[in-house]
């Protein structure tokens, strides 16, 4: 039975491979004028903004109307740390959207605000701050993002005849120069601290100050909570228990009781440089200084005990080179990555937790990151888009040498299979195998890899049968030996499409960062959890049943490799995800059951996205088509199996591509020129209706 469907699936793929036709839309939609921007929300809904000054949400999948509101309020961005949108224009107008209703969850006309200085998603509770300055005052309005409705409203009154030594600049300077010092804090129960001035205090959740403090003044004389020179250092943290606030300013930390403000520690912590992330270690907090562009100040380290505020590894701590940039846990402790500002380089290190010395006597130069980490074979695996290599414990030592280094224009790109991880370095043109099990490192092939029209390489894909490295007009594929199995380019039509498959509008990949900064991200977790654990057992019970028919034979081998593949790439997803879940869950943004629809749909296409496209989009000339189009060419054989048929100006056609969903959506309205569109000739028309057409690529 196996082997019958097996068969039927294979003569399937390839028909789907062979054939090359026009595609047509799947879904066609209108928004009522003229479209003049359009973007995704983290949740997938295609928005648009229209000419008569509407904005109108689309199912991605089905192409409907899910809603639509008149404002005029430009382009949306994506509120930090949530799944929801806003507009805002010039300090006056504030419209926070829920993107999966439409739900307006923040109006501030309707509030009453005017003169908005600023505002925050608070941790906890679902809840929003705004900051405004009216009436020669200063006030905070507390917004519940569940309903739109506001909590509380807090207003400042400012004595004109202090000085504030410690706000960005005095009072009696610049009067409009007031607010928070840094981000508000929340307490897990819907109140919020803030750090306003020289004062630190508590709201509850009804709105009431429960303390209000003056900041413990380090500085002699100097009354203020910050130093002018600091403040953009400043920050605020809960520890995991919500019983304690720890403040940084102005070169120290304090703890203070979340109940009454208290003094937590018998002494400051001084710290050589600005804190903008805490390691909560079993032992301790770790501070590692991030650099404050001194370029002569030599940072230090310390664990500090969460209780008494005691430093764990002497006074002055462990003196490091430059300023931090990125940790990670790894095997032998902590390794952090810093940044020297006397010669702009970066380095490696490793900290030994148990005592806070630096593994390596000398710190490694490397090139900047970001960077990812993955424990291998008795060594640790790192690379960012300019260095890749291997750090092993044992000799202390990096694997490779130059070979992947990319310096200047030059880049690395990325993918593995099994135990292998490979790089194409656009420096030498060439791909790199590395081994986790061995730690050894050789070239995956001999020759340069040419591509053609000056063409420059974006990604590379692992198949079945081989690598796949592939640019905006060039698609090379090899087999597991390093041979090429085929080479296509196609060119693109004219210099205006140089490029276009780089031309993707609307915030896109934007949304996985909006993914990452959703706190309430256990839910996700669970959601990708609960749809793999299912599949899994599918597939490993299929494989029990076809045994006990047929035996194992080389179908089963197959399959049985099939899911052994699966379950490592889902391995890998949920791994990267929980990280970056467990990171935003710290600062716990959201509540779970006020978001599950969105959490639901951001897990969806989180999940879609770690899926490898088959496919590479490309302008063309194609005769057998009918002349310049838009080509859908397969990665596995460099055919083009689908086109859908193109005349522009000379200027780049606009579509959007959608990778998390692999659907492609084109908008008349923002082409310019007179242009066609395969049969859709009144192109005119369809830019007046602001229509939207939409095709499937996960068809071919």
């Amino acid at each position: 039975m196996m082997k019958n469907l097996l068969c039927i699936f294979a003569f399937l793929l390839l028909a789907s491979y062979t054939a090359k036709a026009q595609m047509e839309p799947t879904w066609q939609s209108k928004t009522g004028s003229r479209i003049l921007w359009n973007k995704f929300a983290p949740n997938g809904n295609l928005i648009c903004g229209t000419k008569d000054d509407g904005t109108v949400a689309l199912d991605p999948y089905s192409g409907d109307v899910l809603w639509s509101i008149n404002f005029n309020h430009g382009v949306f961005e994506i509120l930090p740390n949530t799944p929801y949108i806003y507009y805002f224009i010039d300090e006056k107008e504030l419209l926070v959207l829920d993107p999966e209703n439409g739900n307006v969850l923040c109006n501030s006309g309707n509030l009453g605000m005017e003169n908005i200085e600023a505002f925050y998603p608070v941790r906890a509770g679902n809840n929003f701050l705004v900051y405004t300055q009216m009436d020669d005052r200063e006030q905070f309005w507390m917004v519940s993002l569940n309903s739109g409705e506001l909590l509380w409203k807090q207003d400042m009154d400012l004595d004109k005849d202090v000085e504030i030594g410690g706000g960005f600049i005095t009072v009696e300077e610049n009067e409009e120069e007031k607010g928070l010092m840094c981000d508000p804090v929340g307490d897990n129960k819907g109140g919020v601290f803030l750090a306003v001035h020289d004062r630190l205090m508590h709201i509850d959740a009804q709105g009431e100050k429960s303390w209000d403090i003056e900041y413990p003044s380090m500085f002699g004389d100097q009354k203020g909570f910050f130093k002018a020179a600091t403040v953009a250092y400043s920050r605020m943290f809960p520890d995991k228990s919500g019983e304690n606030l720890y403040v940084f300013s102005g070169g120290y930390m304090t703890c203070h009781s979340a109940k009454d403000g208290s003094l937590s520690w018998e002494k400051p912590v001084k710290v050589t440089g600005p804190v903008r992330n805490l390691i909560f270690d079993e032992k301790g907090m770790i501070l590692i200084p991030s650099s404050d562009d001194n370029a002569m100040k030599k940072h230090k380290l310390n664990l500090v005990d969460y209780k008494t505020g005691e430093t764990l590894w002497g006074d002055k701590g462990t003196e490091f080179k430059g300023g931090f940039v990125q940790s990670q846990y790894c095997e032998q402790g902590i390794v952090f990555i810093t940044k020297s500002y006397m010669n702009d380089a970066h380095y490696f290190n490793i900290l030994n937790i148990e005592d806070g010395s630096l593994i390596l006597n000398k710190s490694l130069k490397i090139s900047s990151g970001p960077y990812t980490f993955e424990e291998v074979n008795g060594g640790l695996l790192f690379s960012s888009r300019q260095e890749a290599n291997i750090y092993k414990y044992e000799s202390q030592e990096f694997v490779a040498e130059k070979e992947l280094k990319a310096g200047g224009d030059d880049f690395l790109l990325s993918t593995s299979k099994n135990n292998l991880v490979y790089f194409f370095n656009s420096s030498s043109s060439k791909i790199f195998e590395f081994d986790r099990n061995s730690l050894e490192m050789k070239a995956f092939h001999d020759e340069k890899i040419k591509l053609k029209g000056g063409d420059v390489a974006e990604g590379l894909d692992v198949f079945e049968d081989g690598l796949v490295l592939y640019a905006a007009q060039n698609l090379v594929k090899f087999d597991w030996d390093g041979n090429i199995l085929y080479q296509q380019y196609y060119q693109a039509p004219g210099q205006g499409f140089l490029n276009v498959s780089g031309n993707v509008l609307g915030a896109t990949f934007k949304v996985l960062g909006g993914l990452a900064q959703v706190a309430a991200s256990y839910a996700a977790v669970a959601a990708v959890d609960e749809l793999d654990n299912t599949a899994r057992e599918g597939m490993h019970e299929a494989d029990r049943l076809y045994e006990e028919q047929k035996g194992v034979d080389r179908d089963l081998v197959e399959y049985r490799e099939n899911v052994a593949e699966y379950e490592q790439n889902m391995d890998e997803a949920k791994q990267l995800m929980n990280e970056e879940m467990q990171e935003m869950a710290a600062m716990g943004v959201l509540n779970a059951m006020d978001i599950q629809g969105n959490i639901n749909a951001i897990s969806k296409r989180f999940r879609n996205s770690k899926a490898t496209k088959k496919y590479v989009l490309l302008m063309t000339d194609d005769k057998e088509q009918g002349g310049v189009g838009l080509a859908v060419v397969s990665k596995l054989d460099g055919g083009i199996k689908g086109f859908i048929p193109m005349k522009f100006s000379k200027e780049n056609p606009s579509y959007t591509v959608d990778p998390f969903t692999n659907k492609l959506f084109w908008m008349p309205s923002l082409d310019s020129g007179k242009n066609s569109f395969g049969r859709y000739n009144d192109i005119e028309a369809m830019q007046n209706s602001g229509t939207v057409l939409s095709f499937d690529l996960n068809s071919l």
